[in-house]
């Protein structure tokens, strides 16, 4: 197996990403993604984070898949940018919101925004590292309009991303 190959396996599962550190468990040293990325195969999207430049499927998730790759290892997607991702509460936030613990010292796009946060409870959305959705709801009280965060806990219940009784604990934060 070559290693674009190797790296197509992995990288299909995420949203065509990969990181170096990935591609050296699997054996391939950074000067082959170098290589393979001057002759077009991958793209650079940052510090240690490529692409696959064709085969894979682009998504709506693909900005919060890249923006937690390129914050690093135990980055999330945080806040109003949970709310996006799950498509609810009607947000659309310029930019997408990463907390990590670590210090960030690497040179990331105006588009990502990072909280040097704990992100506490971690859960995965689409493959996603992200805050739990309930977390995230009771984040943006005060910055979403109560209404529009109602109708979001409502959604979320009833596609079943919200933990048994949370749904009915939420609204009655938000009401009061």
């Amino acid at each position: 197996m070559t290693a674009y190959e190797k790296i197509y396996e992995v990288a299909a599962d995420n949203y065509g990403f990969i990181t170096t550190k990935e591609a050296a468990s699997l054996g391939i040293p950074k000067s082959e993604m170098s290589a393979l990325a001057k002759r077009g195969r991958l793209v650079r999207h940052g510090y240690g984070v490529y692409r696959l430049a064709t085969h894979f499927q682009p998504s709506e998730y693909d900005g919060y898949a890249e923006a937690v790759l390129r914050v690093g290892e135990g980055a999330a997607v945080w806040g109003e940018s949970v709310l996006a991702m799950h498509d609810l509460a009607l947000v659309n936030p310029p930019v997408v919101e990463v907390a990590t613990k670590r210090r960030v010292r690497r040179r990331l796009p105006k588009w990502i925004k990072v909280s040097r946060l704990d992100p506490g409870e971690i859960e995965s959305f689409q493959g996603i590292p992200c805050q739990r959705l309930a977390e995230a709801i009771r984040h943006c009280r005060g910055a979403v309009m109560a209404e529009r965060l109602a109708d979001g806990v409502r959604k979320a219940e009833a596609n079943g991303e919200l933990r048994l009784g949370e749904a009915k604990a939420l609204l009655k934060e938000i009401e009061q």
